[in-house]
């Protein structure tokens, strides 16, 4: 398995750096982060607001951390999925989505219709990850782990896994869930948690690789998990996230350039250096971002300079105000 990695690694890379080449690093550009949103009718009766605020700005596309429904009291479904399809499809821009632990770990609940929480996860990458491109009436070509891992059985599994390149920066989703990532909960979940941090550790690999090239400022990457920020160390150690955290750590280090660290799940907006969580020391070229959350209805937009190869993210909130109606 490792060497068919580094076989897949290498030949990636030299197709992910020659297209890179071809864009322009001398960029400036913003983007929108929400999520953890829609948690209840006030908060549904407000998402077509935030989103036309967000559809008004000129922004290259919009991130969405996953969490597009409340965690309990919450039915995880078909019709609730493709209800936040057609709504997120109304975005003027690109919208990429990445999974929330409340929109698949959580259906287990018996308020959310106990559902089997992998077959949730097969319905959403069925409505929501089956083409390689984004969301939203303008769309952007994403890469997607699932097809560049396509002869492997495992990798091959995560088409919400995404990977694409903008005005210097490569970006890329990572399927890391709050609930403890799915850990802890039976055998079959177990496994599931364990080939998917496989699979995500190898994406965040693959792309650094695809980051290493001389025209490319830095890397932004996405988790619906707030893995442990707030947490001891020692309940980290224990967690779903340690493994992650602890490749995470140390590639962060040896790839050296700017790093975009951006999560939802615990619902406050925040800016700060990236201290680990496996044992608060800090990365100096990381920055952490949290996207706000329910109850709060509002956006983040990060605007991007790629000629500032020290600080290149500029984060400030959205501003959204509700229209008085």
């Amino acid at each position: 398995m490792k060497q068919t990695l580094k076989i897949i690694f290498a030949a990636f890379a030299i197709s992910a750096l020659a297209s890179c080449a071809s864009l322009p690093a001398s960029h400036t550009y913003s983007f929108a982060l929400i999520g953890d949103q829609q948690y209840n009718a006030a908060e549904e009766a407000l998402f077509p607001d935030l989103l036309d605020t967000i559809s008004g700005e000129k922004l290259a596309f919009v991130v969405h951390l996953g969490d597009f429904k409340a965690g309990s009291a919450s039915p995880c479904t078909d019709a609730l999925y493709v209800q936040r399809r057609n709504e997120f499809n109304r975005s003027n821009h690109p919208f990429i989505l990445l999974p929330g632990d409340n929109d698949w770990v959580d259906c287990r609940r018996a308020s959310n219709g106990k559902y089997d929480p992998l077959e949730r996860m097969n319905k959403l990458r069925e409505v929501f990850y089956a083409t390689p491109e984004t969301l939203g009436k303008n769309k952007l070509s994403l890469m997607r782990q699932s097809d560049v891992f396509a002869a492997d059985p495992i990798m091959s599994r995560y088409p919400e896994n995404a990977l694409w390149v903008q005005g210097g920066v490569v970006y890329a989703t990572l399927n890391i869930q709050g609930s403890n990532d799915n850990k802890g909960f039976d055998a079959a979940n177990d496994r599931e948690h364990a080939e998917r941090t496989e699979a995500n550790i190898a994406w965040l690999k693959h792309a650094m690789i695809t980051a290493k090239s001389d025209d490319i400022t830095g890397l932004a990457i996405f988790l619906q998990a707030n893995p442990g920020f707030e947490e001891s160390t020692a309940s980290v150690e224990k967690s779903g996230f340690n493994n992650f955290l602890r490749a995470f750590d140390a590639a962060a280090v040896m790839f050296a350039k700017p790093i975009l660290f951006a999560h939802g799940d615990s619902h406050q907006f925040r800016v700060e250096p990236y201290l680990s969580p496996i044992d608060k020391h800090p990365i100096l070229n990381v920055t952490r971002v949290e996207g706000y959350g329910s109850p709060f209805v509002n956006w983040i937009k990060i605007t991007v300079d790629a000629d500032n190869r020290v600080t290149p993210f500029v984060i400030k909130s959205g501003g959204f105000v509700p229209p008085v109606k």
